[in-house]
């Protein structure tokens, strides 16, 4: 499969696949593609899933990529870009922040995402990989 570009889906997040936990679920996107070489991807409870390289929304409503079902998260909690092969997250004035290994995050500011970086909202914690 090296090589070659997987091909485009009109709607990158119209499959979804949810993690369970007895707290809460968390809801992220089946669809996968290669950005700058890696394939970026988020774990929660103990499940991996690949993620596109668009930009992706977490948060509480069904329009975002990422769904967390938890009364701590906002609406529309934070969101996730992608920049010359380098994740950022921003905090969209979450009610309760959003925090990157324990560090609150400054509302509306991208912050670089590093390889292990762990993303607390609510009391859900994900970890990022790339």
């Amino acid at each position: 499969m090296y090589g070659k570009k997987p091909m485009a889906s009109p709607d990158p997040f119209k499959e979804q696949t949810v993690f369970h936990n007895p707290d809460d679920e968390l809801t992220v996107s089946k669809s996968a593609s290669i950005y700058a070489g890696r394939i970026p991807r988020l774990e929660a409870h103990n499940k991996s899933k690949q993620l596109s390289n668009k930009a992706f929304g977490i948060g509480r409503d069904k329009h975002n990529a990422v769904i967390i079902l938890d009364e701590k998260v906002s609406k529309f909690h934070a969101v996730i870009t992608f920049h010359q092969g380098k994740g950022f997250i921003r905090d969209i004035h979450s009610t309760n922040g959003t925090f990157i290994n324990n560090n609150r995050l400054v509302p509306n500011k991208n912050v670089e995402l590093n390889n292990n970086d762990t993303i607390s909202v609510g009391n859900t914690e994900i970890t990022y990989y790339c």
